[in-house]
């Protein structure tokens, strides 16, 4: 088994679970925790009823495994206004090894918790990282570096329905409810060379603003999550 750092995408890892940072306040507005509310809708609606409920605190762990992959949200933050803590980032991963064994988890994939919005210095947050788990029995750990240029798989999909060339902005509009001058504007910018990922799309800039607002970004990911399991949402015909 093994422990390994990359830089890169933590949603291109094949581990059988991913972790996900969180508060207690049922918030996913930031970072990594608005990825995974994006692509994980579900999830997010289960983790909100448990804060709402006041049943999550932090240093403790919430398991998703409805999804593939297991998400498990460890909460180093209370409220998100706040910084993470230490002692908090501390208690969750001893709790992981903990009980890692006992969930089944044989592969796992870790950001650099608290490290960006959590406002811990990285070197902190690398000796925790590694004093807990670079020498763990029976389990594949990677630590992800976020590349923003990254691509992803719902990246790749976009870029692939970009590049085919077959659906015009007024059909993508009717399968996704966005309206076709944005869909106009997204091809545009999928077709620069220096977008690279869903990342860059999202914060691609014109005359001063971004392409693309904030419940575009989420109609887009349903839209392409959807797209990539082969849910494939027919134009609207017209009689």
């Amino acid at each position: 088994m093994s422990y390994i750092e990359k830089k890169g995408n933590i949603f291109n890892s094949k581990a059988m679970a991913i972790v996900n940072t969180v508060n207690c306040v049922g918030a996913m507005g930031k970072g990594i925790a608005l990825d995974f509310k994006l692509r994980y809708p579900e999830m997010f609606k289960e983790y909100q009823k448990i804060c709402f409920q006041h049943l999550l605190k932090p240093g403790q762990i919430l398991p998703y495994k409805k999804s593939t992959p297991i998400i498990l949200n460890f909460a180093i933050k209370d409220d998100w206004k706040d910084p993470s803590k230490v002692e908090w980032i501390e208690e969750t991963l001893q709790k992981f090894v903990n009980n890692y064994n006992r969930l089944g988890i044989t592969s796992i994939a870790f950001p650099w918790m608290g490290a960006m919005n959590g406002g811990i210095p990285l070197e902190t947050i690398k000796y925790l990282t590694r004093k807990y788990l670079s020498d763990l029995d029976g389990i594949d750990i990677e630590v992800y570096d976020f590349d923003p240029d990254a691509p992803c798989v719902l990246y790749n999909t976009l870029k692939d329905i970009v590049e085919a060339n077959a659906l015009s902005p007024s059909e993508l509009e009717d399968m996704s409810d966005i309206k076709a001058r944005y869909w106009v504007k997204i091809i545009d910018a999928v077709k620069d060379s220096n977008t690279k990922s869903i990342n860059n799309l999202c914060h691609y800039i014109v005359d001063s603003k971004r392409i693309i607002g904030k419940t575009n970004i989420e109609r887009l990911f349903d839209f392409l999550t959807k797209y990539n399991k082969g849910i494939y949402i027919e134009p609207k015909s017209l009689f």
